[in-house]
Parts: C-alpha cells; structure tokens; sequence
C-alpha cells in the first residue's frame, strides 16, 4: 500500500515535453508527510490539456453517501482497480499522475515491536499512476476532486519493507496514461518498470500525520 508520501516543488525533471506544466510543477506546496483526506497536487486533464490540480486523497465516485469512504479509497489494488465498483468508472476516463519525492512504509522494529518509518525516493521524483474524481458534495465547497493511487506487488529495494507498492508510469507514457483505452491503460500498468530506488529509516514522528515539517526526512539509526 502507500500510505504516506511527500510532494515537494518540482523545479527540474528532465523532460522538455512537460515544459507547460513547470511553472505549476515548481509551485507544489512542499507537503513531507501527506496522509488520506489530505490535498495533493496531481497532474490529469479534465477535457481541456493537461494540468496540476489539488485534489484530496481518498477517490469519493458520485455515488459515494459518506466522507468515511475516503479510509479505503486511497489506493486502488491493480488486480481490481477496473473492476471494482469504487474505480471501474474513473479507470476508463479520468487518470492521472501522482508526482512524490519519497513515500513511507512501516517495518516492525526487532528491540520494542513498534513501527518504524522508511522514506523510500529515487534521485529524481517519482510518477504514481492514479485515478480522479470530480468534486463531491461530501467535502467543501473549494474541493476541486479527490484521487487515489494505484498499487502493485513490490520489488526492489521496496520489497525489503512492504509487500505492496504504487505503481509507476514513465514521463515519455504521460499522455498515453492520460488518454489510452482501458485495455492500453492496464497493459503500461503491467508492463510498469520499477526506477531505482533506495531507503532509509526515518523518525516515528512521521507515524504521527500532524507532523510535517522537512525534519522527518532525516535519516535516524
């Protein structure tokens, strides 16, 4: 699963093609310890190009009657994310790409049994394939969407700490992660490379959500 993660401006990526959205890249509000309910920057587009949009994490479908939906909604299973009734309908139609610099994992410490935080990152930021939603009666009125991440079977250095992970889309397959028919969408899902990454244990001040400041990067031990 995931979690946990971090959003920090994005001031160089690497990729000419996304040059129209660095001006919104460069402006995400540093977030280092993003939990469900909370808002993200996400790239979709609503029919209109591309764009970065703040949208809350925990995917709530038109149908949803309860807020409290958001607690098993912000990640989606890639074994049943175009199926499931929660995401069937956003994964034809409204994708999107969750930009992070590190997400957070919990193993079960060996000295006191309690849980120990892991940053995971890569050199460069990391692209989350999601799914959206449009605004739901159920948050504010200045609420602008909510999203979920979709997850797979870990590897590399992050199956050392969890057995799940988001799954994550190349830069050059934006457009198509967007854009493509469903049968397309799950078949870059399957085809997904794992970028290189590493890990290293963080402060339990991040099992708290309230705490965000850049500090819990820090690595301890």
């Amino acid at each position: 699963m995931c979690g946990r993660f971090v959003q920090r401006p994005i001031l160089d990526f690497g990729l000419p093609s996304l040059v129209d959205l660095a001006p919104a890249l460069a402006e995400i509000p540093p977030s280092y310890n993003l939990a469900p309910t909370q808002r993200a920057s996400v790239i979709l587009d609503r029919g209109t190009g591309r764009q970065v949009s703040r949208l809350a994490w925990g995917l709530l479908p038109s149908w949803a009657k309860a807020r409290s939906l958001q607690g098993s909604t912000f990640n989606a299973r890639i074994e049943t994310v175009a199926t499931k009734n929660a995401f069937r309908a956003a994964f034809k139609r409204r994708r999107c790409l969750v930009p992070m610099a590190g997400y957070y994992e919990w193993s079960i410490s060996d000295v006191d049994g309690k849980k120990d935080p892991w940053f995971i990152h890569a050199d460069g930021p990391l692209w989350a394939a999601g799914l959206w939603e449009d605004a739901s009666p159920l948050l504010a009125d200045d609420n602008l969407g909510t999203f979920t991440i979709i997850t797979g079977d870990s590897s590399g250095v992050s199956a050392d700490i969890h057995d799940r992970m988001p799954v994550w889309i190349d830069l050059g397959q934006l457009d198509a992660w967007l854009t493509a028919e469903p049968d397309d969408a799950m078949a870059m899902l399957l085809a997904s490379k794992v970028p290189a990454m590493a890990a290293y244990r963080v402060s339990r001040a991040v099992n708290t959500p309230r705490n965000n400041t850049e500090q819990l990067l820090q690595p301890v031990g």
